[in-house]
């Protein structure tokens, strides 16, 4: 404490000359908003944003380091699939599919022509097969049919036996062959 504050305790010229810088810095402040205002206040921003070039506004925005702060997760909540699905024009993009070149790569993928030919021959073989069999009753009933009228012996004993044909539709025609 200096000898002046102590004769002294109310220092008024100090507190003076405080409150006097005090008052100026708030009046300071008080212009420069009032005049910041004003200016504002008589600003037409429509001109001011017409001479803004927005083309070299968005040269100097960096897009990768907003993209890093996109949560892609929260976007996507909130799309509205339906709401867009129900704008859309699918005719138009049907429109655009070549279904051509489309229907050729499934093919290609699919191999086609090879399940038809697997399909067809295994059907092939199972009609060959079936059409052996009938022939093969036929022929035996045609046989048999001859004997009656030729009146010859039957060998397995009456065409009861083991040598008599198995009759239309009994069994596999696999078996029926045989």
């Amino acid at each position: 404490m200096t000898w002046y504050r102590a004769v002294h305790p109310f220092d008024t010229a100090g507190r003076l000359a405080r409150f006097a810088l005090g008052t100026v810095a708030d009046v300071t402040d008080a212009l420069i908003r009032g005049l910041t205002a004003a200016v504002v206040d008589r600003m037409d921003l429509d001109e001011l944003v017409s001479r803004v070039d927005v083309n070299r506004v968005a040269d100097r925005v960096d897009v990768n380091r907003i993209a890093d702060r996109v949560e892609v997760d929260v976007v996507a909540r909130r799309v509205d699939v339906d709401r867009i699905a129900a704008r859309l024009n699918l005719d138009a993009v049907l429109a655009r599919v070549d279904l051509v070149v489309l229907t050729k790569g499934v093919l290609e993928e699919i191999d086609l022509g090879r399940i038809v030919r697997d399909t067809g021959g295994g059907m092939a073989d199972e009609t060959v097969h079936g059409l052996r069999a009938r022939s093969m009753r036929a022929d035996q009933r045609v046989n048999r049919l001859a004997d009656r009228l030729l009146r010859r012996p039957d060998p397995a004993g009456a065409g009861t036996g083991a040598a008599a044909a198995p009759a239309d539709g009994d069994g596999p025609p696999h078996e029926q062959a045989r």
